[in-house]
């Protein structure tokens, strides 16, 4: 392990061994000098040299899109200590998709689609697919191509659809290092990377230092260099980071949070506000069919909004409250056919791989069963929102808020009024959770997920005049109650609607045995997450009610 061959051995092997040019991925670079420094070098100089590190740097000074003058005279610091030779220009164009939401970026993906014509590719590293055909965006994760690419990004995407974020245009030059000897130390990358949508920003320049394997004291001695001018500084973000963050990207959301010692019309009036905005946000998307996240948002949007008014709307001015309730409940009605079928739908895979005697293809006539009803409520749902009415009064409304926002007259606080809100929230809920007994009808059941939908909608409106602990604290023991209430919810509902459907599709003609039959396996899954739930509701709310002293400390 202690001897190393002379300098002048291993320059001589390394030039054999890699007399072509580095190619871009380095994948058979590394491999050509890795057969031959196994018969040079010990097992420790191996590991340094078979791992090559980065370091990626800013240029300061103005773009020159990889001009060859330009560049030599940016690079003028290093060609006294090595030889410059500049590989070929390169223009590469890039769109980089994400979901509405952000999920790939939240969990660390970069997918692209590259190419400046024809179908191009789409890259994760490391995988890339190559295009049949354009694709067409927004798309949902079954339109990728099969294989390791979408089996990658599916399960974050979930039933989101991604659609390009920021398209780029990017300059690129390779550019080749050697030293007195004429060996090879590094190479350096030049791009210049410049934003075309959804906003044009100037290039942005960033410089990457790759060492030759074996030469990572050339790589410092180089970046030192650089460093030394001026005109460079170390960089950590990715190009992607950087396309965003010129773009303005991820936007952020208006700040819509009350504060506390705020008058309470003005909160609730903020808060409301919020709603609206999220609300109008997903208007487009629904009408579109994205994908079905935009309806559910939407609708979560509306349903904060009506509680919110039933909770506290008495704080508003004149009739305001009672005026838009009914419209609220009005836009709540409409989506709701097309979001039952929705959930049927997305959970149609789950529901089909439970099947113990059926099959999948069973149910593939109440699947187009299903899809047809879902085509007609989406029908009367666009309907809806094109409407004229519809977008008037949603202008109407905002208008309204934002006049009690900036001159809101209420006596009362914020603080004050969470204080009376909350504590007769949480004895209706108490009161009603006590009642619940393992004979309880659905109805009864129903009720108190209602009451306690509406208690966990203003403990999130309210949540900046909350001690932080206790409110943490209440909103766990809250969401226990509710996963057992929402799970009898859809054991009770999901049975009821398949029994409909079931008939409507006798009525309709004669449906296959087989389908018929599995129907009455999922029919009986339900009823058997009904009975769970039933059996769990009794723990559940005597385990909520014991932990519901602590509510009575929320407000600071």
């Amino acid at each position: 392990m202690s001897w190393v061959p002379p300098r002048r051995t291993e320059r001589r092997t390394r030039v054999v061994a890699a007399p072509a040019p580095m190619k871009r991925t380095e994948g058979e670079y590394r491999v050509s000098i890795w057969l031959t420094y196994t018969r040079q070098l010990p097992l420790m100089t191996l590991r340094n040299a078979a791992v090559p590190t980065d370091v990626t740097l800013r240029w300061l000074g103005r773009p020159n899109r990889g001009e060859p003058a330009e560049l030599a005279q940016a690079l003028a610091a290093i060609s006294e200590h090595y030889t410059i030779t500049l590989g070929p220009r390169r223009v590469r164009t890039a769109s980089y998709l994400d979901t509405a939401d952000w999920r790939l970026r939240r969990r660390g993906l970069v997918l692209t689609h590259e190419g400046a014509s024809g179908p191009g590719s789409l890259v994760l590293a490391p995988h890339t697919v190559k295009l049949t055909e354009p694709p067409v965006w927004p798309a949902r994760a079954e339109a990728l191509p099969d294989g390791e690419l979408r089996d990658a990004v599916a399960n974050a995407m979930w039933v989101r659809a991604i659609a390009p974020k920021v398209r780029s245009r990017t300059v690129t030059r390779e550019i080749m290092l050697h030293d007195g000897d004429g060996e090879e130390v590094g190479r350096i990358e030049w791009a210049e990377a410049t934003a075309v949508h959804p906003v044009r920003v100037a290039p942005l320049p960033r410089v990457t230092v790759s060492p030759a394997p074996g030469r990572r004291r050339d790589r410092k001695e180089i970046v030192r260099l650089l460093l030394a001018t001026g005109e460079f500084e170390r960089l950590d973000s990715t190009a992607y980071d950087d396309l965003l963050h010129a773009c303005g990207l991820p936007e952020e959301k208006p700040h819509t949070e009350i504060a506390p010692g705020m008058p309470a019309d003005v909160a609730i009036a903020t808060a409301l506000l919020g709603f609206a905005g999220e609300l109008a946000a997903n208007v487009d998307g629904t009408i579109d069919d994205i994908d079905p996240e935009y309806l559910h948002e939407l609708r979560v949007a509306v349903r904060r909004t009506r509680s919110v008014l039933k909770i506290a709307g008495d704080v508003l001015p004149g009739e305001l409250a009672a005026r838009y309730r009914e419209r609220f409940k009005e836009l709540g009605d409409l989506t709701t056919p097309s979001r039952d079928l929705d959930v049927y739908l997305i959970e149609f895979a789950t529901l089909t791989a439970g099947l113990t005697v059926g099959t999948p293809t069973d149910l593939a006539p109440f699947e187009a069963h299903l899809r047809r009803h879902r085509a007609d409520a989406r029908k009367a749902l666009v309907r809806g929102l094109r409407a004229p009415r519809f977008a008037r009064a949603l202008d109407s409304w905002r208008a309204t808020l934002q006049g009690v926002a900036e001159s809101g007259r209420s006596a009362m606080t914020v603080d004050e009024l969470a204080t009376e809100r909350l504590r007769r929230l949480t004895k209706r809920v108490r009161r009603e959770a006590t009642a619940i007994t393992p004979a309880s009808s659905a109805e009864q059941v129903h009720d108190l997920r209602k009451r306690c939908k509406e208690l966990r909608y203003a403990l999130e409106v309210f949540q900046p005049v909350c001690d932080p602990a206790v409110h943490r604290g209440v909103l766990k023991d809250l969401k226990r109650l509710q996963d057992v209430l929402g799970a009898f919810q859809d054991g009770e509902v999901q049975s009821h609607s398949l029994r409909v459907y079931a008939q409507e599709m006798l009525d309709a003609g004669r449906p296959p045995a087989a389908t018929v039959l599995a129907m009455g396996e999922l029919l009986a899954t339900y009823v058997r997450q009904e009975t769970q739930a039933r059996h769990d509701l009794t723990a559940a709310v005597h385990d909520f009610v014991a932990r519901s002293g602590r509510f009575s400390s929320l407000v600071r």
